[in-house]
């Protein structure tokens, strides 16, 4: 009833509208120049008589016009109205040789208060006794001239006409654009967010193509008024491309057309970034050929989606076809296929109109669809649940028979698993005892040999001493012989004793061996002092210790692998002082790494002045952390073998030179220490192992 109602009051308005058109009452005549003529001369150009009854021009172009009204014309009619907004500039001439100029200039490059009766299309006051009128018309898009002449009282109700059409368009914008608007916040759905900016970009869209943005939004900004057409075109066309990829549901269904229409937003961008460098007649040219491209994109993904049965794909289709049909309607307009009328010239407002309806009846109806396809989800869901609960219990029953069979297994496994843990138990312990083994081996044939070297020397320093000693008795006793009678004889005789004894010769003799063995003694203190520090293998109670001292006592242990075969260098830092560890576990660290070095550098050919080479060295990084650096110039490892060096049982020595325990050992007891163990290396230079540990263990002194 409503729509009935609607449909009566615009065809009442369009044919009042009709009724107002005068006959053909004047003539018109055209020449196209782009070069400026002078004002005297406008009048006596070569026009051409016009044959069309809407003359059409392409845009960047420069027209003059001659205007002739007829004597009927001149009597009855007040204006002359060119129905046609989108052109840039029109200046009007008349007057007769003496008084001939310019005497209106208006356009969309000028501001709006330059026009008439305020129209969005242009008006001019007809003159009396004038019947040639002028005009320089320019655009940088198409120059349509559809002129009339109308008596002022048809012009008002004409125009009342325009607006009132336009206002129920607005009308119809306005309120999908609210109701979609609220639909988007209720659903959250980005098609609908899409939508409502295609709707906005649409109607601004149509404002700009009858003039009403310059007339409402740009009156005072003319460089925006011969723009806006173009800008708003691209718009709509960027935002109709996000609202078919969403609607549509492009991406999934058809990613082909996908990528397509995303082409075509960057192609309006390109149209948008032409429009404001200055090409605005390429502009113009490129966003229609772009539209019309997107166009033929949308409908072909519509089809090929209708066909495979997408319901919405049906609704866009059927709006989108009104509306192209509106288009070309437009468009055949202006070449005299279908006539100027009000009609045919509003024909994009309708079939907008019934695409923006239906488009959001389509939105509506794929909500609906959405919300059957949930339920009917959700029932098969809910069956699928019933039959899943029934295979459960029947399985149930079976598992749980099958449960008791297999905890029996379970239980028997179990017990064998039990013995095979004991027995691996059993295996780790043989092999770290034989680690610790071969550490002691190490330790045991370090002491024989240092410790066998003072021994030596004070055994060979015991016979001639004896041999001394009791020289230096027969000396005494002779002495001891005299008594305070003694003859001069006797006195003589025991002086001839120290002489064939060279008394001065074996004191300084005997001081010399006891100073031998009094070395001796020392060295074999130091070597028993080493072995205290470093065989506390088996201790496990974290206690304050030096590292420094740990490092000198095991050098000492090893001397007999190192003294005059390898160069040792020791760089302690005295500021590293004692630390909470593990003293026999950080020793053992330092022999293994060591021995592993010595076996490096045994192992490499030297060249030229290198030799064999071991660095010690300790530093105090800060007050909770220490760093000791062990470095050797040895035969250096590869990127493989560093990745496995802590690995169990990986060694690079022949059979029976190493366990390959060792080094995994070592990174046990850094980690247990909560330090960090790093390794440089590189095959023929050497390799440098870099130990951090902190100066308090927290977990053992809280």
């Amino acid at each position: 009833m409503r729509g009935s109602f609607l449909f009566l009051i615009l065809l009442s308005s369009l044919s009042l509208s009709l009724l107002g058109q005068e006959a053909k009452n004047f003539e018109l005549y055209f020449f196209q120049t782009n070069e400026e003529v002078a004002i005297h001369k406008i009048p006596h150009l070569d026009y051409v008589k016009s044959q069309s009854k809407v003359p059409n021009f392409p845009g960047g172009q420069q027209v003059y016009v001659r205007l002739k009204v007829t004597p009927k014309a001149s009597a009855v009619a007040k204006s002359i109205f060119l129905s046609y907004s989108l052109l840039d500039s029109i200046s009007l001439y008349y007057g007769d040789n003496m008084s001939f100029g310019l005497r209106q200039k208006t356009g969309q490059a000028f501001q709006f208060d330059t026009r008439l009766n305020a129209n969005t299309d242009f008006s001019f006051d007809l003159q009396s006794g004038i019947k040639d009128y002028y005009f320089k018309i320019s655009s940088h898009k198409p120059i349509v001239l559809p002129f009339e002449i109308i008596e002022n009282n048809d012009l008002l109700f004409k125009v009342t006409n325009y607006d009132f059409f336009m206002g129920i368009y607005v009308g119809i914008v306005v309120v999908m654009l609210l109701y979609n608007l609220v639909i988007y916040f209720l659903t959250r759905d980005k098609s609908y967010l899409f939508y409502i900016l295609y709707l906005l970009f649409l109607g601004l869209a149509q404002a700009a193509l009858f003039g009403y943005t310059d007339r409402y939004l740009f009156a005072d900004f003319p460089f925006f008024n011969s723009k806006f057409a173009v800008l708003s075109g691209a718009l709509v066309g960027i935002a109709s491309v996000f609202f078919i990829i969403n609607f549509l549901r492009l991406k999934g269904k058809a990613p082909l057309f996908y990528k397509l229409m995303l082409a075509i937003v960057a192609l309006d961008v390109i149209g948008i970034a032409l429009l404001f460098t200055g090409f605005d007649t390429i502009a113009y040219n490129w966003v229609n050929f772009v539209a019309l491209t997107g166009s033929i994109l949308a409908i072909s993904a519509a089809v090929k989606l209708a066909r495979s049965g997408y319901k919405p794909a049906n609704f866009f289709l059927i709006a989108l076809s009104i509306f192209l049909i509106s288009v070309i309607i437009f468009a055949l307009k202006d070449f005299e296929i279908l006539p100027y009328n009000p009609l045919f010239r509003r024909s994009m407002l309708f079939g907008s109109s019934v695409e923006i309806v239906l488009l959001s009846v389509a939105l509506a109806d794929r909500i609906n669809q959405l919300r059957r396809e949930k339920e009917h989800s959700q029932a098969t869901a809910l069956e699928m649940a019933k039959e899943n609960e029934k295979i459960i219990k029947e399985q149930n029953i079976e598992l749980e028979r099958r449960v008791d069979s297999r905890t029996m297994e379970l239980q028997e496994a179990n017990k064998e698993l039990q013995v095979t843990l004991d027995n691996l138990k059993e295996t780790q312990s043989q092999l770290v005892d034989s680690e610790k083994m071969a550490s002691l081996g190490q330790l045991t044939a370090g002491i024989a040999h240092e410790i066998n070297n003072p021994i030596n020397f004070i055994a060979s320093n015991i016979k001639p001493l004896k041999l001394d000693l009791s020289e230096i008795y027969e000396i005494v006793a002779a002495f001891e012989a005299l008594d305070d009678n003694c003859s001069n004889e006797d006195l003589a005789k025991a002086k001839a004793k120290l002489e064939e004894f060279d008394y001065y010769f074996l004191k300084t003799e005997i001081e010399s061996l006891v100073r031998g063995i009094s070395d001796g003694a020392i060295r074999t203190s130091e070597i028993v002092l080493g072995l205290r520090n470093f065989s506390r293998l088996d201790e496990d109670v974290v206690k304050k210790a030096s590292p420094n001292e740990g490092l000198e006592s095991t050098l000492v242990l090893l001397r007999n692998k190192t003294k005059d075969l390898i160069e040792v260098i020791e760089d302690y830092d005295p500021k590293v002082g004692e630390i909470d560890c593990y003293p026999g576990k950080l020793n053992q660290t330092f022999m293994n790494i060591l021995n592993n070095g010595i076996y490096a550098v045994n192992e490499k050919e030297y060249e030229g002045d290198e030799k064999p080479t071991l660095i010690i060295r300790t530093e105090k990084e800060n007050s909770a952390w220490v760093n000791i650096y062990l470095t050797d110039n040895g035969i250096g490892m590869d990127e493989n073998t560093k990745k496995k060096i802590f690995e169990p049982f990986f060694t690079t020595k022949d059979v029976g030179e190493g366990t390959g325990l060792g080094m995994s050992i070592v990174f046990k007891i850094i980690e247990r220490h909560g330090g960090s163990l790093t390794v440089n290396s590189e095959p023929s230079k050497g390799t440098e192992f870099k130990i951090s540990l902190p100066v308090i263990q927290p977990n053992e002194f809280a």
